[in-house]
């Protein structure tokens, strides 16, 4: 036993000595520091252990019975921490699985965005929410690349449909494209009505700051979607609402380009097939892309309605591609973020505009954690600093870099509701439960 003891004592102090200096690499001093301390005190504990077997202190019934005791207390709780305890059935029903009632639609124009582009929110914020796009070091430039890439979602079919041996295999082969064209995450569930906008918002047609708002009904009768996810960077998105939130947005918007430069190219791809294809990204989508990422097997939806993702926890961004094409659908995943937003709140209790939710409700036949999109908008144009904050994300213990100590951490929570709340625990002594944030006012120049 002593050897079994002190093998695991080892294990426990090399992997918090490793999590200090992965932190101190991720510039987190306070969890470096927590981790340098448990370490030394694991190490001490460890040498006084070894030191006592070696001087005859630990022999006799008492001592090995002790021995014992504790041993099989610290393997059962190691055990515990992978054991599939206290799992969620219902997350492997995806979306099927939060459906509580009728379900409605959702008009586009009504998104909190779109109303203020027709002046909903008055011209004043009307005109801030444009204005402010030009803080980030390239101007907005990404954002308005993602509107010029508006008219790229569909086009021309093939006339000649290309052989395809099986669904298995064109599914493997459109996954591969896509990830060869940029995306991180590829996942394919079927189009679900419910989750398809009743009427699409035109930026073409609808007036800036004045409206009304012209739509248009849906009409999308494709069968599957393809849902890509990519990766924001987590140096830059650690910066909202700091002096250099600049570098938040300019990763937000670089992001969402990729993904609408990845989405068309893949549609064109599969229209190049000889099948109806149409991109869905930012400016230019009739379909919420959260919901069918959930289908989809990407993650879950966090308690800031953001995905959350196994890899990359909630710092992605979505696009999606819409087709004929038959391919197989992917199945919906339980990595434990029902359980874990549950424990959590760190998201709900740190948000400046206080958008988010502490208990689920039924939103649209769906019961999930609503958000106040409005009060969420109107902090983000009430100051410099503000536009695109991402300090839900930013907070978020599911926020790591994917180094080995913090893959273990996520897995363990991904299979056990002991190891989720040790990881909360874990993360509140580590990093804090709040963040400290200033906002800078808009300067007079922009406020036209």
């Amino acid at each position: 036993m002593f050897y079994f003891l002190a093998i695991l004592l080892f294990i426990f102090a090399a992997f918090t000595f490793w999590f200090a200096i992965a932190s101190f690499r991720e510039n987190e001093r306070r969890a470096g520091i927590v981790g340098v301390v448990a370490a030394l005190v694991m190490a001490v504990v460890l040498a006084v252990y070894i030191w006592a077997w070696t001087e005859g202190a630990l022999s006799g019934s008492t001592a090995e019975a002790a021995q014992l005791i504790i041993g099989v207390i610290l393997a059962l709780f190691v055990l515990s921490l992978f054991l599939p305890i206290g799992r969620r059935p219902e997350a492997l029903f995806g979306t099927a699985g939060m459906k509580v009632g009728k379900a409605e639609q959702f008009n586009q124009k009504d998104t909190a965005f779109n109303i203020a582009h027709v002046g909903g929110y008055g011209a004043k914020l009307g005109k801030r929410r444009w204005a402010l796009q030009s803080i980030d070091p390239f101007g907005g430039m990404f954002f308005a690349l993602c509107m010029a890439l508006r008219k790229q979602v569909d086009g021309n079919v093939n006339p000649t449909k290309a052989d395809c041996p099986s669904t298995r295999t064109i599914t493997e082969e459109i996954k591969k494209t896509a990830k060869y064209l940029g995306a991180d995450l590829v996942g394919v569930t079927t189009v679900k009505e419910d989750f398809v906008y009743s009427d699409n918002f035109s930026y073409e047609d609808s007036p800036v700051g004045v409206g009304p708002a012209v739509t248009t009904p849906s009409d999308l009768k494709h069968k599957y979607i393809i849902v890509l996810g990519k990766e924001m960077s987590f140096d830059h998105i650690r910066h909202t609402l700091t002096e250099k939130n600049q570098d938040s947005v300019a990763e937000i918007g670089k992001t969402y380009y990729e993904l609408a430069e990845i989405s068309c190219a893949l549609a064109a791809y599969i229209r190049q097939l000889g099948y109806p294809a149409r991109a869905h990204h930012l400016r230019n989508e009739q379909v919420f892309l959260v919901p069918h990422a959930i289908d989809a097997g990407l993650g879950e939806q966090g308690r800031h309605n953001y995905l959350i993702s196994a890899k990359y926890g909630p710092r992605v961004r979505l696009a999606g591609v819409t087709t004929t094409l038959e391919l197989n659908e992917d199945k919906p995943v339980d990595i434990g973020v029902q359980h874990f937003c549950e424990i959590c709140r760190l998201c709900e209790r740190n948000c400046p505009s206080q958008s988010l939710a502490a208990e689920k409700a039924l939103v649209r036949g769906y019961k999930k954690w609503p958000q106040d999109q409005e009060s969420c908008f109107k902090f983000w144009v009430t100051s410099l600093n503000a536009y695109a904050c991402t300090l839900c994300l930013k907070i978020c213990p599911w926020n790591k870099p994917r180094t080995f100590v913090h893959k273990v951490s996520f897995f363990a929570a991904s299979q056990s509701m002991v190891a989720r709340r040790l990881l909360y625990w874990l993360a509140v002594i580590a990093y804090g439960k709040t963040i400290q944030w200033k906002r800078i006012p808009i300067p007079a120049e922009m406020d036209v």
